[in-house]
């Protein structure tokens, strides 16, 4: 059964779509403090339900601070191994350039839309 969940912040919202074992989220403006406290716990949480496909879809977003990078990292730690797996698409060309210079690329499986 697949599920919609869209959360609003002040400044940016998301937009979860679980279908079986794969979660689909589409990231607002930016991957900020404000909406990585309320993403990290639908995350976990979907994990601990079951989920082994995640995909993070940048086609929106414009900026990424430093709380945006930890939660990547912390995801790309929990889905690595295990028939897990986690996926960023449409990321912009600044964000790419953004994980280049942090070296990130080396980490996460980032594609460029």
């Amino acid at each position: 059964m697949a599920r919609a969940d869209r959360r609003k912040t002040p400044m940016t919202d998301f937009l979860l779509d679980r279908k079986g074992s794969k979660v689909n989220v589409v990231i607002g403006a930016e991957l900020s403090t404000t909406v990585t406290r309320d993403l990290q716990g639908l995350l976990c949480a979907a994990q601990e339900d079951g989920v082994t496909e995640l995909v993070l879809d940048f086609s929106q977003t414009k900026s990424v601070d430093a709380a945006g990078i930890r939660l990547l990292l912390a995801t790309q730690n929990s889905f690595s191994g295990g028939g897990k797996s986690l996926t960023l698409v449409h990321v912009p060309a600044t964000i790419i350039s953004l994980f280049e210079a942090l070296r990130l690329n080396r980490r996460l499986n980032a594609h460029a839309g």
